[in-house]
């Protein structure tokens, strides 16, 4: 039985398309593959990787800030620990593949493959590679890229355009469920605001502030984040008004299940700019229209860009633009299914469709070949 390691951790970015691919080796080989993943202490992943039945262990996080901080001097210990414990585990468990899609945290594990002379396979999510997976690549034995236009960041004779790798349970979300455990009205437009696996804290701000507009025109599932809950404005007597009351369902997380469901009831998603959210509504069915809301000055902005070039897609600069302009852009594109259609034909194009299939039959092919 072959051996794979993946890794990511410290946010659940690198650690959702991986899942995908785990249960696409899980359902194409059964019985293959022995898996273990190597995250933070601490981190998120933790809970959803144990949740699809993966075995977890943790290394020491050492982050590389690109400015000063006296951290940087106890971080270049941790990560020193981080590739002795990383030796010491690829050494005991003898791994015949290590994959990862980013995070500094894998950093480390991947130096000590590469000191072992062990095979690695790295993904590239967002346009704009990371530092982490700079310093991988350089080192990684085959490289897969989520956009096309990737390919040029990398060598070309160990890269590979497959696209970003979608749960599949995601694609199989009934309408129907999502109506009845959020008790919505099936004839008014449903917006689904997501802030990521942990929330976001100034999104949920912008939502809540202008909460009152929304609900005149639709009916609101906000997904808060664990511990990014905002107070729901009230009137006097501190009651809520019976419209926000009616047409606001707030919810501290959707599992793959639920967020299945209120993808198909959604006509509208607002979501922060992380590649994977965004590739799970490129691939819906045929195309989920959504705004983005990217972090400010990060790489997020440069995911809105290429999806905004590509499919029209609004975006939304909180650093630059006031939070009216967010809810106008809300309300016009709720009330224009034109725009929703144009939106979700050409998201089908962004990129393929079949990303974790064929990650899972590249993995497949690089294992069996090995004697």
């Amino acid at each position: 039985m072959k051996k794979i390691i993946f890794s990511g951790g410290g946010t659940l970015g690198p650690v959702i398309p991986l899942i995908a691919v785990y249960q696409e080796l899980q359902k194409q080989f059964p019985n293959q593959y022995e898996f273990l993943w190597v995250g933070v202490k601490g981190g998120p992943e933790k809970e959803v990787v144990e949740k699809y039945g993966l075995p977890y262990v943790t290394l020491p996080e050492a982050k590389l800030r690109r400015y000063f901080s006296w951290h940087n001097f106890l971080d270049i210990f941790n990560f020193i620990v981080a590739v002795i414990k990383s030796w010491r585990l690829i050494k005991k468990w003898q791994p015949d593949l290590l994959i990862s899609a980013g995070g500094f945290m894998s950093v480390p594990l991947h130096l000590a493959a590469w000191l072992q002379k062990k095979t690695t396979l790295v993904h590239q999510q967002d346009v704009m590679p990371g530092l982490a997976n700079k310093i991988m690549a350089r080192l990684a034995t085959h490289i897969t890229v989520s956009l096309e236009i990737n390919v040029k960041d990398f060598p070309a004779k160990k890269t590979l355009w497959i696209g970003n790798p979608v749960r599949p349970g995601i694609l199989l979300g009934h309408k129907e469920e999502a109506i009845k455990n959020f008790l919505l009205d099936p004839e008014v437009p449903t917006v689904l605001i997501l802030g990521g696996g942990t929330g976001a804290l100034s999104l949920n701000k912008m939502i809540i502030g202008n909460i009152d507009e929304l609900v005149k025109k639709c009916q609101i599932i906000h997904m808060l984040g664990a511990g990014k809950d905002v107070s729901v404005p009230l009137l006097k007597g501190g009651k809520v008004d019976s419209l926000i009351k009616e047409r606001y369902h707030p919810v501290k997380f959707l599992n793959e299940g639920m967020l299945a469901d209120v993808y198909a009831v959604s006509d509208v998603v607002v979501a922060r700019a992380g590649f994977s959210t965004m590739s799970e509504l490129a691939v819906l069915g045929k195309g989920k229209p959504f705004i983005s809301v990217p972090i400010p000055d990060s790489h997020q902005e440069k995911n809105a860009r290429i999806f905004w070039s590509k499919a029209q897609t609004p975006v939304f600069f909180s650093h630059q633009e006031p939070v009216g302009q967010l809810i106008k852009q809300i309300l016009d594109l709720v009330s224009n299914k034109e725009d929703q259609l144009y939106i979700a034909h050409h998201l089908t194009k962004v990129m393929p469709k079949d990303a974790r299939e064929k990650m899972a039959y590249l993995i497949n092919g690089l294992l069996s070949s090995r004697v």
